[in-house]
């Protein structure tokens, strides 16, 4: 009953407050999702997921939606929900433009009310399409971070123009057909505000993710993040029995390069390793991750990988960086590393134990002359 009243009295409103609980309700869905896959110790792109959880909810929304007014004399109620449903789709999803992907979408949902024979449907169809490919283009075409403006003047053209063919379709009068233009206006407002809140939200928590877990000279992980994620990969391996193999390395002679070259010389060095590790990380796996440790000390963690996996990247690493200079006032620095690697053993009751192990694998490199790699 007061569903009832608040659409027949307020339906601007209630469109308001159904869109934001639509995403929030997807979010919710979204975050149960990943907790399920991280509980079952799956590993699966988080973008991919999103996506299909996101095709699957919108389009229930809205057969459940075009079901309840199905053969009704107010069939186009849901339009701007319609609309919408194509900007969280294309925006907040971000789905490639796929025309054999949305156009049998738009197809059905034709089929499905009976309007393979109406040239207005098929017409309302190719301007969704266009809605579509527009905001995709625009989404590939701007060097903004969020477009706000630029998507609200096309969705509200598009929009305008759907709602006129759907004026034609239904005979709607012209009062309705521009209250509810109005109305579409404010709610693609409020949609593209509230999206552009959440672009604000999670760029401002990943630059303070960023300063906590990155080393401000490197842009390497620093210890806070080594330290969560080693102590997290212990006890996920120690439960399901599994494999992970950690590198430990330091520049040689790195104290006597500041002695020698001063600290800014230094700082390159540290800068230029980083850049060389990560470029031959990047090559193999991104999953692997190099952290800054200590002074000139790093550790790589290979999750999922036993230590035989793991020797061809470490070689890599070491002959990419042996053969590395720096140049600093006309002199070449030649940068070398010692490296110890071990992998995790069911004898390993804590994490120090492991931790340990790879330690004493680098001091045992160190001691025997630098510039050699220990694997225990």
């Amino acid at each position: 009953m007061l569903t009832k009243i608040f659409l027949d009295n307020a339906p601007l409103i209630t469109s308001l407050f159904f869109i934001m609980g639509a995403f929030i309700v997807f979010q919710i869905l979204f975050a149960g999702v990943r907790l399920i896959f991280k509980v079952i110790h799956r590993n699966i792109d988080k973008y991919l997921i999103r996506s299909i959880l996101g095709i699957i909810y919108i389009l229930s929304l809205l057969f459940i939606m075009q079901l309840s007014i199905r053969d009704k004399n107010q069939s186009w109620i849901y339009i701007n929900f319609q609309l919408v449903s194509i900007i969280f789709y294309t925006v907040i999803l971000s789905v490639p433009f796929k025309y054999h992907l949305f156009g049998p979408i738009v197809v059905a949902f034709m089929i499905f009310n009976s309007a393979l024979n109406s040239w207005e449907s098929w017409c309302s169809g190719i301007v969704l399409i266009s809605f579509y490919y527009s905001l995709n283009y625009i989404k590939s075409h701007t060097k903004n971070k969020f477009p706000f403006f630029p998507y609200l003047l096309v969705s509200l053209i598009l929009g305008s123009a759907y709602w006129f063919l759907i004026k034609i379709k239904f005979s709607i009068s012209n009062p309705i057909f521009f209250r509810q233009v109005i109305y579409l206006f404010i709610i693609e407002l409020f949609t593209f505000g509230y999206i552009a809140i959440l672009y604000t939200d999670l760029e401002s928590r990943a630059a303070l993710f960023r300063d906590a877990t990155h080393d401000k000279l490197t842009q390497a992980y620093n210890y806070d993040a080594f330290d969560i994620d080693f102590r997290s990969l212990f006890k996920d391996n120690v439960i399901s029995d599994g494999k992970f193999t950690m590198m430990m390395f330091d520049i040689d002679h790195f104290k006597s390069i500041n002695d020698t070259y001063g600290h800014l010389a230094g700082n390159k060095v540290l800068q230029t390793v980083v850049e060389v590790v990560q470029s031959v990380l990047a090559k193999n796996d991104k999953s692997i991750k190099l952290y800054r440790t200590g002074g000139e000390e790093f550790n790589i963690i290979f999750p999922h990988y036993h230590v035989k996996e793991t020797q061809t990247i470490v070689k890599e690493i070491f002959e990419a960086v042996n053969h590395t200079e720096v140049d600093v006032d006309k002199n070449k620095i030649h940068i070398t590393i010692s490296v110890g690697v071990s992998e995790i053993s069911k004898k390993d009751v804590s994490v120090n134990d492991f931790y340990s192990r790879v330690d004493k694998a680098l001091y045992h490199s160190k001691r025997n002359g630098r510039k050699e790699i220990t694997i225990i």
